[in-house]
């Protein structure tokens, strides 16, 4: 069995070898902004028109929980068909998010096996997401909403206490500190959500078994080696923390700039507009890189085995 950092410079190593994955990825997170700005433009914005939105008058605060109250009791059909349209694009994006996640998944199990990693090439890609974006699809369903249904717990009890008080105050104290409790809760259940999901995609691939068969595998696996595999993912974590906190800094200068400018921001803006680009390209770049090292380490310790 290979330790935390063997397993990582594998992962990293199978990673760089096929690094035409990272294009994809970031080709996947322009097609995403793609579909969601045509989602607004041609769903949301025509809903929002004919619905009244225009008419609310922002200037009397006091009126407007009113405002609010009788929108949702005069177009409550509408409510529902919006809610009905952002169900749709939640399980379009999931599902072309599934189909990229197999098909990166099947590059990195062959590379396990190919000499110096190397195994990219685009029929592999496209055999892998037809053959498992199903599956994967379902494996990210089932464990968010396991998570989700967990973290509705400490909220719901947070708004029945809520209710049994009377009193603003404690009201106020009593729904804060629900809400500190449920983000309490709600971290460690992404970061381990997170790594369940992850192990999952890795075995039904690397397996060729169902979402559900692979979750089961993937739990059984994760409680059998937890050390190595919570501390491969809080490091891919703090290494992406760590890293967009070091890109980031080089905007800062330029946001600084630009509020000090005044009158002249607008020039100010433009002038260090390609920086922000290229600063934003790279965020992007790097985000699709750890990803990946993340899925190629889970995968090398599943397929250690093999």
């Amino acid at each position: 069995m290979r330790n935390t950092t063997d397993t990582l410079r594998r992962g990293f190593d199978s990673t760089l070898a096929n690094w035409p994955l990272i294009a994809i990825r970031i080709a996947e997170s322009f097609l995403f902004l793609a579909i969601v700005i045509g989602f607004v433009i041609a769903a949301v914005v025509p809903l929002a028109v004919s619905a009244g939105f225009s008419r609310f008058d922002l200037e009397s605060p006091d009126e407007l929980p009113n405002a609010i109250a009788g929108f949702l009791i005069n177009h409550w059909i509408l409510i529902i068909y919006a809610l009905a349209i952002f169900m749709l694009l939640l399980v379009v994006l999931i599902a072309l998010h599934s189909f990229v996640e197999a098909g990166n998944a099947q590059v990195l199990v062959d590379a396990e096996h190919a000499p110096q990693f190397q195994a990219f090439n685009m029929n592999r890609w496209l055999h892998g997401g037809r053959g498992a974006w199903w599956s994967v699809f379902w494996i990210y369903n089932f464990a968010w909403s396991v998570a989700g249904i967990i973290l509705l717990v400490p909220l719901l009890l947070t708004i029945v206490v809520m209710l049994l008080v009377s009193a603003t105050g404690p009201k106020i104290a009593l729904g804060c500190f629900g809400l500190a409790i449920t983000f309490i809760i709600g971290i460690p259940l992404a970061v381990l959500t997170a790594i369940w999901t992850q192990k999952a995609i890795a075995v039904c691939v690397a397996r060729g078994v169902a979402g559900r068969a692979a979750l089961g595998q993937a739990w059984a696996a994760i409680r059998s080696d937890f050390g190595r595999h919570f501390a491969v993912a809080f490091l891919l974590m703090a290494i992406t923390f760590g890293g967009s906190m070091v890109i980031s800094m080089f905007t800062a200068p330029m946001s600084i700039m630009s509020s000090a400018s005044h009158g002249a921001a607008p020039l100010v803006s433009l002038m260090f507009a390609p920086m922000r680009i290229v600063t934003s390209l790279l965020q992007s770049v790097f985000s699709a890189a750890v990803g990946l090292w993340f899925l190629a380490s889970f995968i090398g310790m599943t397929e250690e085995r093999g």
